[in-house]
């Protein structure tokens, strides 16, 4: 039996996030994304200074308009992390902390989040911060406290029963967060990949970009993701795997590790959304996944 688009999640951010990008299709992606079984959709209150927040709420007053129920869809957003001008800095203070699950209940149009994550916290920010964490729960503003930070920190989250989620940064070229992910899940939380699909790294166009998200993923790459583009380079041969795209063997490869209970994508290109929630449906044969074996930095 395959897998289901139910263990996919639309990340809300990035490019798709951004002013430049056309909000009509950024609307159309959610239309798509909930047409195709997604159900679940992160955000950030610091993501495109607020506007992935919006165009999320928007799309979400139209799929409510139109029929979905609240309650059919998981949406969570983030806090921690504050972004003035192009700095981005850190502030876990209680009075950031509910101005900030204020605004984007505003801006997402809903009563509550299914998650709230601490973007980024260290072990210190972290254990000031559950107490308010768990009054918003008991106040039903969240369901869930999620956590997304280093591995050091993540180690540290799995062992606090406050805490029932862990995001982190995992894929077949970033493995680096596999021993967190393990105590994670061996604690009993929910775990969640970001860059499920390497961030597209291993396309054949990386390097020849032809749209402005193409540019910002590469600008993104050539800062933080040296080391996996060079991983990437090694594995020409995924794009001559019969009946498999590249992409569709990258997401595979995270949904079928036993470390992710959901995998979340982002895209701003509604045939790569479409591939995505196929390949969410389809499980890789033993010979790929022996192919595979002993790529990334586990």
């Amino acid at each position: 039996m395959g897998q289901t688009a139910s263990r996919l999640g639309f990340g809300c951010s990035g490019p798709w996030g951004e002013i430049w990008f056309s909000e009509n299709k950024a609307l159309a992606l959610i239309e798509q994304a909930l047409q195709g079984g997604i159900t679940h959709f992160d955000t950030g209150n610091f993501y495109g200074n607020g506007e992935a927040e919006r165009r999320l709420g928007l799309a979400l007053r139209r799929a409510f308009a139109n029929g979905i129920k609240r309650e059919a869809l998981t949406l969570s957003s983030k806090t921690g992390t504050q972004k003035s001008g192009n700095r981005l800095y850190k502030d876990f203070t209680p009075e950031t902390i509910k101005n900030d699950l204020r605004t984007s209940l505003e801006r997402l149009g809903t009563d509550y989040l299914d998650i709230y994550y601490l973007h980024g916290p260290d072990e210190g920010e972290m254990n000031a911060a559950l107490p308010l964490l768990q009054k918003f729960q008991s106040q039903n503003l969240i369901r869930k406290i999620g956590i997304c930070s280093e591995p050091k920190f993540i180690a540290h989250a799995a062992a606090r029963p406050e805490i029932d989620v862990i995001m982190a940064n995992y894929n077949l070229l970033n493995q680096t967060m596999g021993p967190s992910l393990a105590n994670a899940k061996n604690s009993g939380k929910q775990t969640i990949s970001v860059a499920s699909l390497a961030q597209g790294l291993y396309r054949k166009d990386f390097f020849t970009p032809r749209s402005l998200p193409d540019i910002w993923y590469l600008a993104r790459a050539l800062i933080k993701n040296r080391p996996q583009l060079g991983e990437a380079r090694k594995l020409k041969w995924l794009h001559e795997t019969e009946g498999w795209s590249a992409a569709q063997i990258m997401l595979a490869w995270t949904l079928q590790s036993p470390l992710i209970d959901l995998a979340l994508i982002n895209t701003t290109k509604p045939q790569h959304l479409a591939e995505n929630i196929t390949s969410a449906r389809r499980k890789l044969p033993d010979g790929i996944m022996q192919k595979l074996a002993g790529s990334g930095d586990a």
